[in-house]
């Protein structure tokens, strides 16, 4: 089963179950274990409330917990928080590498985008940064494609361009 399909068949989670997935995905990989305590520490939340977070990813069939125990993703949370993880880093080096922001800053950023988006959009992410994240100039007619099929649904609006004359006002605020 492909990373799109696995979700695709959970494309239901929220971007709350998916970050505690990430979160004991992380926990698993620094610690070796994943303790309701640590989740909840990591997460900025109560006992209860990552106690509660895990019997959810349990019905889910995400992970294994028995009470005392340590919380262990399955196989299908391994994948989901797999993906996860590939889809953060992309975001977190796309905004470090092509639009330049420190590694911190992007990280943060990266962290808030991942779990919100839907399945479509996590494709054309991946699509988009495998021309710009190695850019030269035999990408342009690859890149230029790309924005042409993703335009064929319409032109730009006029906001859009008016936005873009805008820019220089913007920047005088900052």
């Amino acid at each position: 089963m492909t990373n799109e399909q696995m979700y695709d068949k959970h494309e239901k989670l929220t971007p709350t179950v998916m970050s505690y997935i990430s979160a004991i995905y992380r926990l698993t990989e620094t610690e070796g274990v994943a303790r309701i305590s640590d989740i909840a520490k990591l997460k900025g939340v109560s006992y209860a409330s990552a106690t509660n977070a895990v019997k959810k990813l349990v019905s889910l069939g995400l992970v294994d917990h028995k009470r005392y125990g340590f919380a262990r993703l399955t196989q299908r949370g391994l994948k989901i928080a797999q993906m996860l993880k590939s889809g953060e880093s992309r975001i977190k080096y796309f905004f470090m590498y092509v639009v330049g922001i420190p590694e911190k800053k992007a990280e943060q950023i990266a962290s808030l985008m991942v779990y919100d988006l839907d399945l479509d959009t996590r494709r054309k992410l991946r699509k988009f940064y495998s021309i710009l994240i190695d850019f030269n100039k035999d990408k342009a007619e690859e890149l230029e494609k790309f924005i042409a099929s993703q335009r064929a649904n319409g032109e730009l609006p006029e906001e859009a361009y008016k936005l873009k004359g805008k820019i220089k006002e913007d920047e005088d605020y900052e």
